[in-house]
């Protein structure tokens, strides 16, 4: 069966429309902006926590590791332009199982980035306030600055999306400069046996490289807002592409000077850390600002705090319009939310999605008040929905050949297993804690099944379609329960064959959720054809 492509707006649910406002350079900034936000704060002491000196290669590997995923959602996203995209996608290929745990893990790993960006703050502000954060948690009043920190990010929010771009892109601008600047200067004071002392290049050996990858990707996992993005683009087909490269390129080169500018400032006394625990740099409420005063530079330690405050406002501003428009989608294309996510005000927002946002964020900021305890839950509800539209994309090509497709993958056949691969392998390294706890919280959203029931939208044709990924899930979790000890395991599978046998899974379950896809003709959208 091939779809006819969409030649009249579709009839959906919801009032409102979004506009298209957003330019080449905005989409850019706004990639650019997600990538390079938060995480500037601590993930690139945290590739050395992980693996020491050597830990700064995760952030090439990780990059080659997300090409191909990244691509696949180019793709997609300027074939079929659809605001909260990623949550559309494996709806519209498996129908509402699969589409409901894509969405879902979406749209909890977007909201769940809004807190973890508002610890980086609290936790940075706290190096001169300790009344804010203390051994290691957010105190109450720390979590009400964060509510605070939380609507002045809500304020802009709710603007049309033109006035939420020129926000980002001073934003991008200024935080990318102030850091470039911050790190350069450190560098100045580069100390090289801090690259072969304690411990050699890889004092923690190639696990520690592993783990290192998967803290990139709380780094990374902003190369997909654009596509989130994609209705409200004017010229998808020819933005997306060049953007998301160059936005990519771009963060992966100043992550790599943040690493070594901190790598060749460690004094382990003054950090009063024991010489060669790698794994302590963990502990570090505000490693940049400590970096700076220890080299004799306190006012760069307070420019390291502007800057991070700056990189979550951002980050926050455009994972917060990501998660709305997720909450959308999943409202007026899917339809398994209720349907006041559907509405759009008239500035072309979805107001009363930003608002549920809102609530949960604050939720989870109270639930889990540190950046450590929030991050690891937020990378894998996020990464888990990273795979499944590699399976989409492959279905589409089979069903929807002569679909218009401003770019395509190139050998889709081989690039579409290995995205869904890596995507796996990215949740696998994580650790079973992490793995465990997010998977848990994807299954919980599996109650919507009751909404989407009583809306007509699951029939026995979505679950027979869909079945097999909750399966593929419980099997990641069995997998990394006796996975090797460096993941979190019993070790039951030792290193390297808790890999093969996970990469074997994966490649597995790939084949069969193809196979279904291949096989579903249900209308797992409210715009596709019958």
């Amino acid at each position: 069966m091939v779809d006819e492509g969409f030649e009249k707006e579709p009839e959906l649910i919801g009032k409102g429309k979004y506009r298209k406002e957003l330019g080449f350079w905005t989409v850019v900034m706004l990639t650019v902006g997600a990538i390079f936000g938060s995480a500037v704060a601590f993930v690139p002491i945290y590739v050395l926590a992980y693996g020491g000196p050597a830990g700064i290669l995760a952030w090439p590997i990780a990059l080659l590791m997300i090409l191909p995923i990244a691509f696949v959602y180019v793709e997609l996203g300027s074939m079929w332009p659809r605001a909260g995209g990623v949550a559309y996608y494996p709806a519209r290929s498996h129908g509402t199982l699969v589409g409901l745990i894509n969405g879902w893990s979406t749209f909890l790993g977007y909201t769940l980035a809004l807190p973890t960006q508002v610890a980086v703050v609290i936790e940075y502000i706290g190096f001169y306030y300790p009344s804010l954060y203390r051994n290691g948690t957010i105190t109450p009043l720390g979590i009400g600055l964060g509510i605070v920190v939380l609507f002045l990010i809500f304020i802009v929010e709710v603007r049309h999306v033109k006035i939420i771009g020129n926000v980002n892109n001073g934003f991008t601008l200024a935080k990318a400069s102030l850091m470039v600047l911050i790190a350069l200067v450190l560098i100045t004071f580069f100390h090289f046996g801090n690259f072969t002392a304690n411990g050699g290049f890889a004092p923690l050996g190639v696990s520690g490289i592993f783990l290192a990858i998967s803290a990139t990707i709380f780094a990374y996992a902003g190369f997909r807002q654009p596509i989130d993005y994609a209705e409200e683009v004017k010229d998808p087909g020819k933005f997306l592409p060049r953007a998301i490269s160059i936005s990519l390129v771009i963060v992966m080169i100043l992550y790599v000077l943040e690493s070594l500018a901190f790598l060749g400032t460690i004094n382990w006394g003054k950090l009063n850390l024991s010489p060669g625990s790698w794994s302590s740099l963990f502990s570090l409420g505000s490693p940049f600002t400590s970096a700076s005063v220890n080299v004799g530079l306190a006012a760069f330690g307070v420019l390291a705090v502007i800057v991070i405050i700056i990189a979550s406002f951002s980050d926050g501003l455009v994972y917060w319009g990501g998660a709305a428009r997720i909450g959308n989608t999943m409202s007026r294309y899917n339809r398994y939310f209720p349907d006041f996510f559907s509405d759009l005000n008239g500035r072309g927002i979805p107001f009363n999605s930003v608002v549920v946002v809102f609530a949960i964020a604050i939720f989870y900021l109270i639930l889990l008040p540190s950046f450590a305890s929030l991050i690891g839950v937020f990378v894998d509800a996020v990464v888990i929905s990273y795979a499944q539209s590699a399976i989409s994309l492959a279905v589409f090509r089979e069903k929807n050949p002569d679909e218009k497709r401003p770019y395509k993958l190139p050998a889709y056949k081989i690039m579409a297993p290995l995205a869904y691969v890596l995507a796996g392998l990215m949740v696998y390294w994580s650790g079973f804690t992490a793995v465990s706890i997010s998977i848990a919280s994807v299954y919980a959203g599996l109650l919507f099944l009751i909404l989407a029931k009583r809306k007509n939208n699951f029939s026995v044709e979505d679950l027979y379609a869909g079945l097999w990924l909750p399966f593929y899930l419980l099997t990641v979790v069995v997998i990394s329960y006796f996975g090797s000890s460096f993941f979190g395991g019993t070790n039951f599978l030792r290193f390297p064959y808790d890999n093969i046998a996970f990469i074997l899974d994966t490649l597995l379950f790939y084949f069969i959720g193809f196979h279904y896809g291949l096989r579903y003709h249900g209308k797992g959208v409210l715009d596709a054809p019958n």
